[in-house]
């Protein structure tokens, strides 16, 4: 692990980004874990203390239809309520179901890579976080992750490398 720290509260405001918010459906017409069938007993230790609301139209997957598409939508929160800080951002990056899904691919996705950069804090509230991926070569595929704060404020932003089991 390499990591580099520094002082958020330091940065300038100044914001030039072409980049916008993910259009994702109003959090009641989201579906998350406790929509679909009961959980293996122990399989959700982490979805337990996740408030995850996927955007219907990335759960083709889930249905038996993937989209092609290699996209994953999703509210982001954390179960007890607490607003995020810099560090629950580096879970929000990574922890939607992956793109692969969507690519028709089941099974375990493992990291090989992943780089975050923490752009400033989060306003208070649930983040919308947006993952895609557009190359899936020689079993590995690259997930591009953007946050967005409910000011619509870019507050993160990743890249992670994984490795994918083809046939």
């Amino acid at each position: 692990m390499l990591a580099s720290y520094g002082d958020l509260g330091s940065l300038p405001d100044d914001v030039r980004t072409t980049a916008e918010p993910p259009a994702i459906p109003p959090m009641e017409q989201c579906f998350g874990p406790e929509d679909g069938p009961a959980p293996v007993d122990g399989s959700s230790a982490i979805a337990d203390r996740l408030m995850l609301k996927l955007d219907p139209s990335t759960l083709g997957w889930a249905l038996g239809k993937p989209s092609g598409k290699g996209e994953m939508r999703a509210w982001f929160g954390l179960a007890d309520g607490r607003d995020h800080d810099p560090l629950s951002l580096l879970l929000a990056v990574d922890a939607l179901p992956p793109t692969a899904f969507e690519l028709g691919l089941s099974g375990w996705v493992p990291t090989v890579e992943l780089t975050v950069h923490v752009r400033c804090r989060p306003a208070p509230g649930p983040v919308r976080v947006s993952i895609t991926t557009r190359n899936l070569a020689g079993g590995f595929l690259e997930e591009d992750a953007e946050v967005w704060d409910s000011n619509d404020r870019l507050v993160a932003q990743s890249r992670q490398l994984a490795r994918v089991r083809l046939g």
